[in-house]
């Protein structure tokens, strides 16, 4: 846009697109105009007859026989895909086959009244450049093309004195100049507001994905990249909601590092932050399954969401979880268990039931955390709905 484009045309790769993109458009717009043009060209065999009784018979045979089934056959061509890529062409093609046989027309004809057929050369300029709106390149060298064939014929003109030939070529070469500086304004607007729309889909596609990675950053645990404690309580809501319909069992891991306290006042905040993105690291390897979640619950406290899991795959979950942690072998000189980093495991399993709330379950699976700190920490402990313990 700020470059401009006064050779209408733009880079190679945005030439491209504006092509494809444009090119429904314009074989729905080609396909109109061409039975439109068929209608007006042959108008004039009512005419041929009275103005050029001399060769009208040859007149019909030519617009009949040669110009009208080559527009048919288009029309029927702009229904296969393969052509469409070409309808440039075949609009050009069109265009100099009717302005070459009013030429030709002109030609044969020895009758007076044949000097007023170059007007239908202009009307085809003018149709072309302005109404179908060939292309600026196009429409220049169609243009040109059909100027030399005409200034080339017009001396062959017998009922056409001198005077008349000058006044008749000055004429379409003025019709040629004004059409292809109407064609130039027509595509250079078309061009701008194509660039336009583009710039308005790139603000949206950038709005969207602002949007997302918004939403994204909002529901994501800044340190350690896992969920947060709001997304994580999105998805048990949804999770819940959706195993009170299926009839599915829910089960969740509450996580929480032994001693971290301590860990974090020996070894620093930095250490202590370094901790937790390891935990995360092993939490992210173990559990794969699409719908499964983790989350930073807060602090040094994590959850495991596991939809569609029942108390004894979520026992071994867990089971799995608590020593990975300890097999990366993290130094913890003030562990109350080991000499290094290890975590109490809580889990709790229930079937959802539209009565009860999700937090059931959070409250289930923090009890059995304590249970596992209170039972000397570095294990899992298990409650569910029915039995309260395992």
């Amino acid at each position: 846009m700020e470059d401009g484009f006064p050779f209408l045309v733009f880079t190679r790769n945005l030439e491209r697109h504006f092509l494809i993109d444009n090119l429904d458009a314009r074989r729905k717009f080609f396909f109109v105009m061409t039975i439109i043009a068929i209608f007006i060209y042959n108008l004039f065999l009512f005419t041929d007859r009275e103005m050029l009784p001399d060769i009208y018979r040859t007149a019909w045979q030519i617009r009949l026989g040669i110009v009208t089934p080559s527009m048919l056959i288009i029309l029927a061509m702009l229904h296969y895909r393969v052509f469409i890529r070409y309808i440039d062409f075949m609009a050009d093609f069109l265009i100099v086959l009717t302005a070459s046989s009013i030429i030709m027309i002109l030609y044969l004809s020895h009758h007076p009244n044949v000097v007023h057929y170059h007007t239908g050369v202009i009307l085809i300029i003018m149709f072309g450049n302005i109404v179908v709106r060939l292309r600026f390149w196009h429409a220049l060298g169609v243009s040109w093309l059909i100027f030399f064939l005409y200034v080339l014929t017009v001396p062959e003109i017998t009922s056409m004195p001198p005077p008349v030939m000058i006044n008749s070529s000055v004429v379409l070469f003025s019709a040629i100049i004004i059409s292809l500086i109407g064609n130039y304004q027509i595509e250079s607007a078309l061009r701008r507001n194509y660039l336009r729309n583009l710039l308005k889909e790139i603000e949206t596609i950038r709005l969207e994905k602002a949007k997302t990675e918004l939403e994204l950053i909002s529901s994501l645990d800044v340190l350690t990249g896992l969920a947060n404690r709001r997304n994580f309580d999105t998805f048990l809501d949804t999770e819940w909601q959706m195993g009170a319909q299926y009839r599915t069992p829910l089960s969740l891991l509450f996580l929480d590092v032994d001693d971290f306290k301590a860990y974090n006042d020996h070894y620093g905040h930095q250490a202590g932050d370094a901790c937790l993105r390891k935990i995360a690291e092993v939490l992210k390897r173990c559990i794969h399954r699409s719908r499964d979640l983790c989350a930073r619950y807060g602090g040094e406290e994590f959850v495991v969401l596991l939809p569609n899991t029942d108390v004894q795959s979520a026992f071994q979950i867990a089971e799995k979880l608590r020593n990975n942690i300890e097999l990366e072998n993290i130094p913890n000189q003030h562990s109350r268990v080991v000499p290094y980093v290890t975590v109490s495991v809580g889990v709790a399993s229930m079937m959802p039931q539209k009565t009860l709330p999700p937090q059931r379950l959070v409250e289930l699976a923090d009890r059995a955390l304590y249970r596992a700190k209170d039972l000397g920490r570095n294990q899992v402990q298990v409650l569910d709905d029915e039995n309260n313990s395992d």
